[in-house]
């Protein structure tokens, strides 16, 4: 089965649309909540996430991507899989209920528990949103997401600044969470239909664990990678540590969050329509790596070169958050080098090698794990960070050999996409030093500073390509305007 690539094309410009519009709200909200809550207010909500992210996998087990790659399926099976989110969602709200008075012994704050518990409602909400993104994703109609992404980013933002400019500091995060999950989701079946009634079919609910327990697995074991830092900051160095800590994690790994969310969640329906063809595959790998490898290197640097002022703004001009630059800058590297790496997971899930993912995650676990407890006892954030650096690193010893025997993609291949971006970086980082000290110190001059930096890696890198990243997207833009023509 052969895959359009202005189909493909269209349905990232969607997702884009959908994420550029969050990002736009994420922004506006992050800036207002890093400028008025206490680093341990910071430090609250993220250790609260943890938690509520981490019995969220088992909220789903990875039935929802079980839906999306199904090769047939009918009313009977979407009610099957409608039933088992609704069993597995009610039993995660009941145990984040149940274990949230015993979170107070990892982390020292008095909202702990009641934050908990009102999060866990996200569980139940989500459930009415469950089938019409399913559907809609099967069908790559990316389109139609957009509303309720749009919608719900929209509101979530809007209640944040609302609450906050009124004083609800860290629970205005935790009521605008859930509050604009339950719109997003209402919008979700106003754009999809889909009929809620509980049916349960064993041999079904057997095909969807079947497929989605080893995903379960190795989102538990991603989860624990990306999170297991934050925890031990939190339970051994305090709310404020982490606060600092969650901060630079966030800012750091914003951009490949925001490739993976965008480019990989297309690439998954795509890659599955040509699962048998290898040398479709490659081709889509090779061109998802430079695509991201642009845009990550571009927007990390800018905030790699200029970490100082921009943590100096969101202090209001005092040292607030100073103490999280090292990290900040250490996870901007990381955020380039996750970036590049998680385009293999469509792929991977594509050709039914999940088991491969578990096997590279478990390797880097086994890594953090050992380096955490290393750098927990010095008691200082930014050995933290380069621990999960190298940790995520590791993974290549299982990937590097996959892509050589299974996609025929050796290490050459690879450095022929991705040698333009050290010097890309470089130059950045050395343009921007270049600038004066005083030219940062509002919010105008940072702008223009990390425009500044983004312009001068985004030049390099494409002197260095020849341009060809975007000759490939004005290729499939041209395809877009034929096709809308004819």
């Amino acid at each position: 089965m052969t895959i359009s690539k202005a189909k493909t094309f269209r349905n990232i410009i969607y997702t884009s649309l959908t994420k550029g519009a969050t990002v736009a709200c994420q922004l506006v909200a992050s800036f207002v909540v890093a400028r008025n809550l206490t680093p341990s207010d910071y430090g609250l909500v993220g250790f609260a996430f943890i938690i509520i992210n981490f019995l969220s996998r088992f909220s789903d087990l990875g039935i929802g991507n079980a839906v999306i790659c199904r090769s047939r399926i009918d009313k009977s099976n979407l009610r099957t899989a409608f039933t088992l989110k609704i069993v597995l969602s009610t039993a995660a709200f009941v145990v984040a209920f149940l274990i949230a008075p015993f979170a107070h012994h990892f982390l020292e704050h008095p909202a702990t528990t009641d934050v908990i518990r009102f999060l866990a409602l996200n569980f139940l909400v989500t459930t009415i949103g469950f089938l019409p993104q399913a559907v809609l994703t099967r069908e790559m109609n990316y389109k139609a997401l957009v509303a309720p992404g749009v919608i719900g980013a929209a509101v979530r933002s809007l209640l944040i600044v609302v609450l906050i400019l009124h004083g609800w500091r860290y629970w205005a995060i935790i009521v605008a969470d859930v509050g604009s999950n339950l719109v997003s989701a209402i919008v979700m079946q106003a754009m999809k239909w889909v009929p809620i009634r509980l049916h349960f079919d064993w041999p079904d609910a057997e095909e969807y664990l079947r497929f989605g327990i080893p995903l379960f697995g190795t989102g538990v074991m991603v989860f624990v990678i990306f999170n297991l830092d934050n925890f031990l900051v939190g339970a051994k160095m305090g709310s404020a540590k982490l606060g600092y800590y969650a901060l630079a994690f966030t800012w750091g790994s914003f951009i490949c969050s925001l490739l993976g969310d965008t480019v990989n969640n297309v690439l998954i329906p795509t890659l599955s329509a040509i699962q048998d063809d290898v040398a479709a595959m490659r081709r889509w790998y090779l061109k998802t790596v430079d695509l991201v490898a642009f845009v990550a290197v571009v927007g990390n640097t800018a905030l790699l070169a200029n970490s100082h002022y921009f943590l100096a703004f969101l202090g209001k001009g005092s040292n607030k958050w100073a103490p999280a630059e090292l990290s900040l800058e250490i996870l901007c590297i990381y955020g380039i080098l996750r970036a590049l790496t998680e385009p293999l997971g469509p792929c991977l899930m594509a050709r039914g090698r999940s088991k491969l993912m578990w096997h590279a995650n478990l390797l880097a676990g086994a890594i953090e794990v050992a380096l955490l407890l290393l750098a927990i006892r010095t008691g200082r954030i930014e050995l933290v960070a380069a621990a999960v650096l190298l940790a995520y690193a590791s993974q290549a010893v299982i990937y590097m050999p996959y892509l050589r025997n299974d996609l025929s993609i050796g290490l050459g291949d690879i450095t022929g996409q991705l040698w333009p971006v050290l010097p890309a970086i470089a130059a950045g980082f050395l343009a921007t030093s270049l600038l004066p000290d005083s030219f940062g110190g509002t919010l105008f001059t940072l702008a223009l500073r990390g425009l500044f930096t983004a312009s001068v890696v985004a030049a390099t890198h494409s002197l260095l390509t020849r341009f060809r990243f975007f000759q490939e997207a004005s290729g499939m833009i041209s395809q877009n305007f034929v096709r809308v023509a004819g």
